[in-house]
């Protein structure tokens, strides 16, 4: 016997893609843009996507001429895109052609369409550079060739290499954080290479055994989060490292090395969205989960900003 599992829901479109998070996954989805279907725009009002079509693909109904006429069109891009955080997937190996030895480092690249500022990016063999492979960084894309390692001081000029986009981050909350920097104050403020998320009132451990960084004396510590500052990546400990010697990243290829890391620790360290639920959400809260992301524009499903989204998505099993 043949089953559908359906799910439904409804939002109100902010002019930005909208992630749907379906607990039993999704075979197909239907979306209908109810705002654009009483009105006479030239814009999507009905999509449907189902498995086996490519990501970003869709067929779209759509009004033309400014008034109630209908075609249908298929999309290749604008669409629906499948998405399984639980496999933590990385995108394309992608060629680099120089790092240069700016505040912060700047990436020379063939192109970085499909690339957006906060986008997480992993380096792999970079001639020159060697001490970047495997950490991730947040970006700022600054046109169409370059972007910048936002929260990154200088290295020794680098040349060619590779990096991976880092679609989703680690499956279990809160996350290990590398380090880029550490002050010498009576409450040490820590930047890390991607914005960490943190929560003040937080236990974590500062691990940091390689010579290679310096400030060898903060290895090992356990920390209270006293503040966390998002914008610039940095979080505030009960740390006095005033006294400690002074921290910096390689500025040239050192390997092999452990990297800098902030590791959080213990049970309900004040993640405000774990605390409340789980005294353990710490170790076992796991954020993976299957949905389909939803592009938004005129005619993207998840439409114009206030326009009203309605949609029905299903999955089939079968008992036999």
């Amino acid at each position: 016997m043949d089953n559908t599992i359906i799910q439904q829901g409804t939002f109100t479109s902010d002019g930005t893609e909208r992630i749907l998070q379906l607990r039993n996954g999704v075979d197909w989805i239907r979306v209908v843009n109810f705002t654009q279907s009483g009105a006479q725009n030239n814009a999507g009002v009905n999509f449907y996507w189902q498995a086996g079509m490519a990501n970003g693909s869709a067929v779209v109904q759509a009004k033309v001429g400014g008034g109630d006429d209908i075609e249908q069109i298929t999309v290749t891009s604008g669409g629906f895109s499948f998405i399984d955080i639980s496999s933590n997937p990385v995108g394309a190996l992608a060629a680099l052609t120089s790092i240069s030895n700016a505040t912060p480092p700047r990436v020379l690249v063939a192109s970085t369409a499909g690339l957006t500022d906060g986008d997480v990016v992993r380096f792999i063999n970079v001639t020159g550079a060697q001490q970047l492979g495997g950490i991730d960084f947040e970006i700022d894309v600054i046109d169409g060739t370059h972007f910048d390692l936002s929260f990154m001081s200088a290295i020794v000029a680098a040349t060619t290499g590779h990096y991976r986009v880092i679609a989703h981050g680690p499956l279990f909350e809160p996350v290990t954080r590398f380090i880029t920097a550490i002050s010498n104050a009576t409450e040490a403020v820590i930047t890390c290479s991607v914005t960490p998320k943190y929560s003040v009132g937080q236990k974590v451990r500062i691990v940091n055994p390689d010579p290679a960084y310096g400030m060898n004396e903060i290895n090992g510590l356990a920390a209270t989060i006293l503040d966390v500052d998002e914008t610039n990546a940095e979080i505030t400990v009960n740390i006095d490292s005033s006294a400690f010697s002074a921290f910096a990243f390689p500025v040239t290829a050192e390997t092999p090395f452990t990297p800098a890391q902030v590791v959080p620790f213990g049970e309900d360290t004040g993640e405000a969205n774990l605390a409340a639920v789980n005294p353990l959400g710490d170790s076992v809260e796991n954020t993976g989960f299957i949905g389909v992301a939803l592009a938004a524009g005129a005619d993207s499903p998840a439409g114009q900003n206030n326009d009203v989204i309605f949609w029905t998505a299903g999955t089939s099993f079968s008992d036999l």
